[in-house]
């Protein structure tokens, strides 16, 4: 693999010689190590590991090896981005240098000295980005761009373009992103520069991805707040046959929590014998959450210990913008009237209610005729009636609400109520009855999805 440099540390350094650097890992061929050597001189913060080649398959290579190991990833340009697309890590932010800026200046310099050119071929660039350069050099040439992506696979078609619109005396001269495709011309007796980055517009590209990584970092440590609330304390003492059973449960529903709360590597305090609250960061908690999809606890609790818990969880900037935001959570939360979890961001809006349970995995495939005509009947989409089979599957219940309705199809709840309207017409669903909230509010209708023949 030419020009691998597999230590690949800029100047020597292990990714441990700077802990609080952020470790860039950075993607290209062989020609950018000491362009991007010189730029990375200006950020002492930055630990970068070059893994350089000038073989273009390698980016996707190199993108999984760097994956757990970097905090972001560079790439030369488009060309390399694009083929190591398909296996960028999720949350690790990733960047290309692009094809503008100084870069197209030092192309047209280098251009008109080879050649004065009144109209020229470019590949690889948007339009604007000609446009703006014509207008601030003052310059009036004619310009022709080639449409496509400018990929690899592209090379000949690219080249092809090129040479047609020189042969046929369309342009003077060709600005191409492409190397292979420079040298082609070139060779051909066609005036021909490769358009790539410079130093300025490596630096450029430097200074953005460590500010998005810097603030990935800053949302990452920023404080998380969580309350929980058990049933009221009188329900929760009626139902049980002593005062030793009542405080045995109360060990029982602490451990559970506590042990959560380890997951979240938190800190866990009682505030009574109905109330816990809990602190950690917003990078573990998201990822123990799969990013807010799981909040398995609340079921635990209820399967194990018969108990149903509300928890609102406040993101913020400092304890006390984050304790806010818990305690506006938890209301929602106890609003929802189900074992629930609520989320407040530092902007103030409201994430919920996260699933209780892990998702489970089963195929959502309609195959009941009668179902598929009673849905066209209703003007139901297949996509519709597969979410409601799923919600059905997934809650091992077939039962659901007007306000699980609109949670799940993603509209708003007079917008679920009309839906509703039409299925009951269409006999698609059925009323079995109504449940009480234990806090304010109306008794909701509770539907079930006609799934006789399905379930057979």
């Amino acid at each position: 693999m030419p020009g691998h440099g597999r230590p690949g540390c800029f100047n020597g350094k292990e990714l441990s010689g700077l802990e609080n650097g952020v470790r860039l890992g950075v993607i290209g061929p062989v020609w950018m190590r000491e362009p991007m050597e010189n730029c990375l001189e200006m950020f002492p913060s930055i630990v970068p590991v070059l893994r350089l080649s000038d073989e273009l398959e390698d980016a996707a290579a190199f993108t999984e090896e760097l994956a757990d190991s970097v905090d972001a990833l560079l790439f030369s340009g488009q060309l390399p981005f694009m083929v190591a697309k398909p296996v960028l890590p999720q949350g690790i932010p990733a960047a290309y240098i692009p094809l503008k800026g100084t870069g197209l200046y030092q192309a047209l310099y280098k251009l008109r000295m080879k050649r004065p050119f009144t109209s020229i071929s470019f590949d690889g660039i948007a339009p604007a980005y000609v446009e703006r350069v014509r207008m601030e050099l003052n310059e009036d040439f004619a310009y022709s761009i080639f449409e496509e992506k400018s990929v690899l696979e592209h090379a000949e078609s690219i080249e092809h373009f090129h040479e047609q619109h020189f042969r046929n005396n369309k342009v003077s001269g060709a600005v191409t992103s492409m190397k292979i495709v420079s040298e082609r011309l070139e060779a051909k007796g066609i005036p021909a520069v490769w358009l790539r980055p410079t130093a300025e517009d490596i630096t450029v590209a430097l200074e953005r991805l460590l500010l998005a990584t810097s603030q990935r970092k800053q949302r990452e440590s920023q404080i998380v707040f969580g309350r929980i609330q058990t049933e009221s304390g009188s329900h929760f003492v009626s139902e049980l046959a002593s005062e030793h059973q009542v405080q045995k449960r109360n060990v029982q529903l602490y451990r559970l929590l506590l042990d959560y709360a380890e997951q979240l590597e938190g800190y866990l305090t009682a505030v009574s014998e109905s109330e816990y609250m809990f602190i950690t960061n917003r990078g573990t908690f998201e990822r123990v959450t799969e990013g807010y999809k799981n909040m398995p606890i609340l079921g635990e609790v209820k399967r194990k210990l018969h108990l149903r818990i509300s928890m609102g969880v406040g993101f913020g900037r400092s304890a006390i913008e984050a304790g806010t935001h818990a305690r506006m959570a938890l209301f929602q939360a106890r609003e929802h009237g189900e074992p629930a979890c609520f989320i407040v961001r530092e902007d103030r809006t409201v994430f919920g209610p996260v699933e209780v349970a892990p998702p489970v995995t089963y195929p959502l495939k309609v195959t009941d005729r009668r179902m598929l005509e009673k849905a066209e009947k209703a003007g139901m989409n297949a996509a519709h009636l597969m979410k409601m089979i799923g919600l059905v599957r997934r809650k091992k219940a077939n039962e659901f609400t007007a306000y699980e309705l609109s949670q799940l199809l993603g509209v708003t709840p007079r917008s679920a109520h009309r839906i509703i309207l039409s299925w009951l017409d269409a006999n698609i669903i059925h009323i079995i009855g109504t449940e009480k909230l234990s806090s304010r509010g109306r008794p909701r209708q509770v539907f079930r999805l006609d799934l006789r023949e399905e379930e057979s």
